[in-house]
């Protein structure tokens, strides 16, 4: 879905593969890596560690250039750099236990792994929160590590949590910057999202009408084949819970 604005490229490649990027455009932009890449941490190499599509998408107004492989899979497999949301499933005394899928290994969070935390300034996490995080380790032998460092990362307060969308419909909208669907909830309402590579996707907006009607229109536009249907599908919900709103009001005067 590559405009004016944006070029893109796309190749097949498989694990082991050198990148098709020059070495120039390597230097001079900013790379922000998706699913199916490792870097390296002693030679900052980028290696594909799938099978599948690669795309590189770089924006004409700016120096960033998104790469991420498109490979069919059902499970998420945790890798460095992945934004995930999780849900607190246990607590101890020096870390959180997260779920990131049902059914999978749960990976650690650090109580240190928080802005400006210390032994006496700790997180008040509990059971069944959800938090916004990045993966910091991902060993094949140990339990994954998250972290909650950066600016916008950490608790997601109330919102509605939507974790049956697939995981290549959660990849355009995280890497795809002309995949219609977040610019068209924005011309209804403001909100809130958290976009989780593992799947999961976490809305919020203004009003509880409009997050269940961000909620709904996400999850129909998920099943839907075409891009070109999904601002009917949104229309007609936003009418439909402004409609239940404005009769309820009536109702109640």
């Amino acid at each position: 879905m590559a405009s004016a604005q944006q070029q893109q490229q796309m190749h097949m490649i498989l694990p082991g593969d050198s990148l098709p990027i020059s070495e120039t455009d390597l230097k001079s932009h900013r790379l922000v890596l998706g699913p199916g890449l490792y870097t390296d941490p002693k030679t900052l190499t980028i290696h594909p560690v799938n099978a599948g599509k690669l795309y590189i998408t770089q924006n004409n107004n700016s120096n960033r250039i998104n790469i991420h492989i498109d490979y069919e899979s059902h499970r998420y497999i945790p890798h460095v750099n992945d934004l995930v949301i999780g849900c607190i499933v246990g607590t101890f005394a020096d870390s959180y236990k997260v779920s990131l899928n049902s059914f999978s290994n749960s990976v650690s969070l650090s109580y240190m792994a928080f802005p400006n935390a210390s032994k006496k300034n700790r997180p008040t996490l509990k059971i069944g929160d959800l938090v916004y995080c990045k993966v910091a380790t991902a060993v094949k032998e140990l339990e994954a590590t998250v972290e909650c460092l950066e600016s916008g990362f950490g608790l997601l307060e109330d919102g509605m949590i939507i974790d049956s969308t697939g995981l290549k419909f959660v990849r355009l909208l995280l890497f795809d910057d002309q995949f219609p669907l977040l610019r068209l909830l924005a011309s209804r309402t403001k909100f809130e999202i958290a976009i989780g590579v593992n799947g999961k996707i976490w809305i919020k907006a203004d009003e509880i009408k409009d997050t269940l009607a961000c909620y709904r229109s996400i999850l129909d536009c998920s099943m839907c084949q075409s891009v070109d249907q999904f601002a009917n599908i949104i229309k007609k919900h936003f009418q439909d819970l402004n409609t239940v709103a404005a009769a309820t009001a009536a109702t109640e005067n």
